[in-house]
């Protein structure tokens, strides 16, 4: 089935479960295409601005965007190739809450403290901070994003077996 499909038809196929994995990754694909072009935090803005010095940390979380996705529904499809959408919005959504409490903990006195320490209001310290704060937040949540999805993938029995993917 194509992106390009009627909505109507979209919900009929996805009513009578005739979507692969695959087709559903695409539509997933599209969403994350969309939010590059005209969301808030773009890839565009990223690749407009990798001429400057710091260009390369705004586009470093799109790169672990993709590569975990990609991950993800490798180790979705390696065990038993289902509902992949489900998993990656549930195991997504369940990550990023933790994920951004740490960042709320993190930011909030780092940003304080360098108000206090430096003048500036053109001080590069509280952008790099976050840049890397949400760096190394997208990370862990596509990281372990994997290895979750190996377990949400495998057998009841694989689940607190160690493996290679974790």
């Amino acid at each position: 089935m194509s992106i390009f499909q009627r909505p109507r038809r979209v919900a009929i196929a996805l009513r009578d479960n005739t979507l692969s994995e695959r087709e559903k990754l695409n539509f997933l694909w599209v969403l994350f295409a969309l939010s590059g072009i005209f969301g808030e935090e773009s890839a565009l803005v990223a690749i407009r601005a990798l001429s400057s010095r710091y260009g390369l940390l705004l586009a470093v979380p799109w790169i672990i965007l993709i590569w975990g996705t990609i991950a993800s529904y490798r180790a979705n499809r390696r065990g038993d190739n289902q509902n992949f959408i489900e998993r990656f919005i549930g195991l997504t959504a369940s990550l990023s809450v933790r994920a951004y409490l740490v960042y709320a903990i993190l930011l909030i006195p780092i940003h304080v403290l360098s108000r206090l320490i430096f003048s500036s209001q053109f001080n590069v310290f509280p952008f790099l901070t976050n840049q890397l704060v949400v760096i190394g937040m997208t990370l862990y949540i596509y990281v372990r994003l994997k290895s979750l999805m190996v377990i949400a993938a495998g057998s009841r029995g694989q689940e607190g077996a160690p493996n290679s993917e974790t």
